[in-house]
């Protein structure tokens, strides 16, 4: 190559040596870019925001119903104590015992005296601490203290029944497997199962991934529940209204457990070493960096 060419080649603009001005396409492209990006984290923004708005709006819409729910059961219950202290036999209390009692098929007898055999004080009481140590070796701590403080609607049921004072069936009436001497409404059993049982079921499901031992305790709990309202009247130890009442009260003391299960499950741990009970520090989210 000769020196004219070399200079030729030389005098010739490169594209790299354009200068970046506001004419050149190549540098507007980073401002649109940026423009661009912008835009869609803006929009991004709001999305998420809307987001967060709108389960808020549910929730306390939800919570109004859920309340109101709540004051409903509660005014029943109140109906349903007072008519059970006034009266000791309720419309619908005898009708429906003897239409539960007819059947006296050997199977079914034996399934609703081992529904009702497993609420009383001694069974009741392995169960329960049986229950309470596998939560607690299981790292269940908190789970553990809430199903003990579900006991306390045994207490509120003891006292609820001498309040009431209501009379248990008579042999008279229907037929009665085992003659109680303890006031009849609400029936015992029927609360402790709804609490108890009921609390225990929701740490089983929502702690544990589906698997078979999972699922079959969950449906053996269910139908501990289900099942021991009718074999309390089936076994006559108590009428129809007493099943209710337990069910009802036992729903009434089953929500604010729960509640206070999830309120505790975010802010407080339970240790093994004093104090045993510590408070969550809140999370604080870190700021991520705009590389940009």
């Amino acid at each position: 190559m000769t020196r004219d060419e070399q200079g030729a080649d030389a005098s010739e603009p490169r594209e790299s040596d354009e200068p970046n001005g506001p004419g050149n396409p190549g540098a507007r492209e980073p401002v649109a870019h940026a423009i661009t990006t912008a835009e869609e984290k803006s929009e991004q923004a709001l999305a998420r925001v809307t987001q967060e708005r709108e389960p808020r709006w549910r929730i306390r819409v939800r919570g109004r119903w859920l309340l109101l729910a709540y004051a409903i059961v509660l005014a029943a219950v109140i109906v349903l104590a007072v008519a059970a202290h006034s009266n000791t036999l309720l419309p619908g209390d005898l009708p429906g015992a003897r239409e539960l009692q007819e059947n006296r098929s050997p199977i079914l007898f034996g399934l609703m005296y081992f529904v009702s055999l497993v609420g009383f004080p001694v069974q009741s009481t392995v169960l329960v601490v049986f229950a309470l140590l596998i939560l607690w070796l299981l790292h269940l701590r908190l789970e553990a203290l809430f199903l003990a403080l579900s006991l306390l609607a045994d207490v509120l049921g003891g006292i609820l029944k001498m309040v009431v004072g209501r009379h248990r069936p008579t042999p008279n009436l229907v037929n009665v497997f085992q003659q109680i001497q303890q006031p009849s409404f609400p029936s015992g059993h029927t609360l402790h199962y709804t609490v108890f049982y009921g609390f225990l079921l929701f740490v089983v499901l929502t702690n544990f991934k589906s698997s078979w031992p999972r699922n079959t305790i969950a449906i053996i709990l269910a139908l501990l529940i289900l099942l021991v309202g009718p074999s309390r009247v089936y076994l006559g130890e108590h009428w129809p209204t007493d099943v209710l009442g337990g069910y009802l009260i036992g729903g009434l003391c089953l929500v604010p457990l729960i509640a206070g299960y999830l309120w505790a499950k975010d802010h407080i741990v339970i240790t093994t070493s004093p104090l045993w009970i510590h408070r969550i520090p809140p999370q604080i989210q870190p700021v991520a960096p705009d590389n940009e």
